[in-house]
């Protein structure tokens, strides 16, 4: 069980953050690149612990980084874990198609899959190569490490799923959205931004947010204010086509045969970014998976309030056992 009494107090939030977490963090922290395979840079952070009993792998959901994260990597390096967060591609200090911050642009969605490869074999795993793999995912990451564990499914013991992309809320039905999508590829828009989803508002309101928490919303947007790599803000075309292609490829019964480790998937009781019904389809798919209804919470449970924090890391720590 997590160590309850190291739970970040939201009410002095910030301070906490700025003055002990993040000091106790840069001082186990490496920051690094690696070429992945097609050799693009791609960034990331390693907080690592002397005799840890796993590596957990930290995938960030859409248009969000690496650094985010740091408050989940405090609590997993503090119960004995190495935490390695990656900026996926398009996001963060890692390789983008153009110098137009506030789009995420994908060629495919292979691409973060194999990404997220080269870091666990070439990164990850040698550092210390005789404790445990796991991952932890939100959103986005939930859908990259989906498809992970069935392309490549001897990596990871168990993975760790917060509101996952099985299936993303395109604001229409599913069918008219991939036939949207459709349509702008042939048109050749692949690389153009949806226009009423691309804008970084410095001023984004809490009220509207996908956390419950609003000290930590408000700690992560100042983060984003600060740097412009923190900017991104919506999707080509391109990456909402190859989003909605996902779910085909989650839900295949041959790939979800394929998947050995342990799944659990943490279901926020609002989540306006995804749609959780799709959710409960993959469970029920995989040979050794549980869904976990977590009340109170929007689509970033690790944004919410401690009442919920507490449930959410007791249950995240009695899966990694």
């Amino acid at each position: 069980m997590t160590n309850i009494a190291q739970l970040v107090d939201e009410k002095n939030y910030a301070y906490v953050m700025k003055n002990e977490v993040e000091p106790f963090l840069e001082g186990i922290r490496t920051d690094g690149y690696f070429n992945t395979f097609d050799g693009k840079r791609i960034h990331y952070e390693a907080h690592t612990v002397e005799n840890a009993r796993g590596n957990v792998v930290i995938v960030h959901g859409f248009t969000e980084f690496a650094e985010k994260f740091r408050e989940m990597a405090y609590y997993f390096v503090k119960n004995g874990f190495n935490a390695f967060a990656i900026d996926n591609r398009g996001h963060g200090h890692s390789y983008r198609m153009d110098n137009e911050l506030h789009t995420v642009k994908l060629g495919k969605f292979a691409d973060y899959v194999e990404d997220l490869d080269v870091f666990a074999r070439e990164v990850v795993k040698p550092f210390a190569p005789d404790i445990p793999m796991y991952a932890y995912s939100h959103s986005m990451g939930g859908g990259i490490v989906a498809r992970y564990i069935q392309v490549h499914p001897a990596m990871f013991e168990k993975a760790i799923l917060s509101a996952p992309m099985i299936c993303a809320q395109p604001g229409t039905p599913v069918p008219l959205a991939k036939a949207i999508m459709g349509i702008t590829a042939n048109l050749g828009l692949r690389n153009v931004s949806v226009p009423t989803m691309c804008n970084f508002n410095p001023n984004a309101s809490y009220i509207n947010s996908s956390d419950t928490c609003k000290e930590r919303f408000e700690y992560f947007l100042e983060k984003r204010r600060n740097d412009s790599d923190y900017q991104t803000a919506g999707p080509s075309f391109g990456w909402v086509n190859e989003a909605l292609k996902l779910t085909n490829q989650l839900l295949d019964d041959k790939n979800c045969r394929r998947v050995s480790a342990k799944v659990i998937i943490f279901q926020p009781e609002q989540d306006a970014r995804v749609i959780s019904s799709y959710q409960d389809k993959f469970v029920d798919k995989l040979n050794d998976a549980r869904l976990v209804h977590i009340k109170n919470s929007k689509h970033e449970i690790f944004g919410s309030t401690n009442d919920v924090m507490k449930i959410y890391l007791e249950k995240i720590f009695e899966f990694l056992g």
